[in-house]
């Protein structure tokens, strides 16, 4: 009488469906086209106003309002390291080193705090309410969104950070970080935009 023959599961359990590709880079690609063009709408409409206002007499912004141009410009030179940091913290995943890519993520999550930090000081030097004037509505509500996409950008990438370091991703696997690089890429080039439009025109 033969032996029976005992047969694992998962030997006959059927393949696992394959991997779509580049499902995380390109939903983060929509997301980021999406939240820059929320931004650079609300940034056409303050400047349509603005202009509408100054050939009428009035001033852009109310009597007594200065918009300095030193914060603006820290945020704009925070953002921009903080784009070579990035670069570098993608860099050392691929080559699996573990710490400059521990120091990398740091350096940049340090840079969009004080990138927030220089905003919210200069909201603080403006002391200009919300109501003051249309345009004055409009000047929170273009550079406080592009703070939120800031905010989620920092969130992205400490999230796939963590995951890469972790060992999640690593090497040529590492879609994640690469897809936070892009979303904070795109948020770059909208403050930029930003910049231009709010602070060095008036």
């Amino acid at each position: 009488m033969s032996a029976a023959v005992t047969v694992s599961p998962l030997a006959v359990a059927p393949p696992p469906e394959p991997r779509r590709p580049r499902v995380l880079l390109v939903g983060t690609a929509f997301g980021a086209v999406a939240a820059s063009l929320v931004v650079l709408t609300m940034l056409a409409a303050y400047l349509q106003l603005r202009a509408g206002r100054v050939a009428d007499g009035a001033t852009a912004l109310p009597e007594g309002i200065v918009l300095q141009l030193t914060p603006g410009n820290m945020g704009l030179a925070t953002l921009s390291m903080s784009a070579v940091t990035m670069a570098w913290l993608v860099y050392s995943l691929r080559n699996d080193d573990r710490t400059h890519a521990y120091l990398a993520l740091g350096v940049t999550l340090l840079f969009g705090v004080a990138f927030i930090n220089s905003t919210v000081y200069l909201y603080q030097q403006l002391g200009m309410g919300f109501t003051a004037t249309g345009t004055a509505g409009l000047l929170y509500a273009v550079t406080g969104a592009h703070l939120v996409m800031v905010f989620v950008g920092l969130v992205f990438t400490a999230v796939m950070g963590f995951q890469a370091l972790g060992g999640q991703l690593s090497g040529r696997d590492a879609e994640g970080m690469t897809a936070a690089v892009l979303y904070w890429y795109v948020t770059i080039a909208v403050y930029g935009a930003v910049w231009y439009g709010i602070y060095v025109t008036k």
